[in-house]
């Protein structure tokens, strides 16, 4: 393979890198930033450590680790928001009784939190962190786009492609022997950056065509274990509101909202395994570009 060929992947995710953090910063320093905006950048933000991941023979493990830092810290900024909502969300989506009169008072009380919560979050997203952390994404932008085309050369894409597969499937394997919160959510998290690392090179035309069948099953692995997380957040939440001062002393409702959290859980978790084993037993070397 010609050299002009054989790092154009790589050109490609230093292009995707540039993109997706020039978009995160300018979401960031938005002051119009509203609740689906926070969504749209923590996805770029994702998208983002993807591609680093992508380049990450390239950089280095120094500079690599620099750069993930700084976009980690920056969606972290946003997860407290992001949960809040989430958590409002999922409990007016999975509540038995939603808009019934005979609601029982502990998920009305549960209602009145978790609103509290997410305004209260909201409020808390100061200007000048965000500011802080779209400075910091324009210079992971800059960095990236003054990367040399001999660097890029230096490691090919097949190395990062297999190497994100290997992590996601060893992930998967910890998650199947043990499903504890966390394990599920970190098999969803190398899940995801695994399918995100695919879209880029589906994205600008690099990849056979068995890879876009394997990254539909990729990102809808993420997507439930995704769901199943939400209902994590929300059963700890509702257990410790469960335990405070001022919860009712026996509430029906509230035992049968944990059962309907629970049953829902191990429905996805089934879903989930199954379709991690049929994306999880290709060999690695399938994802070699």
């Amino acid at each position: 393979m010609a050299k002009g060929a054989a790092d154009a992947p790589m050109r490609s995710a230093r292009q995707a890198l540039v993109g997706q953090t020039e978009r995160a910063a300018a979401g960031l320093a938005d002051p119009k930033r509203s609740a689906l905006s926070i969504h749209v950048i923590r996805k770029e933000l994702k998208r983002a450590r993807a591609a680093l991941r992508l380049l990450r023979h390239c950089l280095g493990d120094a500079l690599y680790r620099r750069e993930d830092s700084l976009l980690r810290d920056a969606a972290r900024s946003l997860t407290p928001a992001r949960d809040a909502k989430v958590m409002f969300e999922t409990l007016r989506h999975h509540d038995p009784h939603k808009g019934a009169p005979n609601r029982g008072a502990f998920v009305r009380g549960l209602y009145a939190v978790l609103g509290e919560q997410r305004r209260m979050a909201q409020s808390r997203l100061r200007k000048s962190d965000l500011l802080r952390a779209a400075a910091g994404l324009r210079l992971i932008a800059r960095r990236a786009a003054a990367l040399p085309d001999r660097q890029l050369a230096q490691a090919p894409a097949r190395m990062a492609l297999k190497s994100a597969y290997k992590s996601a499937r060893k992930s998967f394997a910890r998650a199947c022997s043990r499903p504890t919160d966390e394990l599920l959510h970190g098999c969803r998290k190398q899940t995801k950056y695994f399918a995100s690392e695919i879209e880029i090179e589906i994205m600008l035309g690099f990849g056979p065509k068995h890879f876009a069948k394997s990254c539909k099953r990729a990102n809808k692995l993420a997507e439930q274990l995704g769901d199943d997380h939400d209902l994590a957040l929300l059963t700890k939440e509702i257990l410790r509101h469960a335990k405070g001062a001022h919860a009712p002393s026996r509430d029906d409702s509230a035992e049968e909202l944990l059962g309907h959290l629970a049953g829902r859980r191990r429905a996805l978790q089934r879903k989930a395994f199954r379709l991690g084993r049929r994306l999880y037993s290709n060999k690695a070397r399938r994802f070699e570009l």
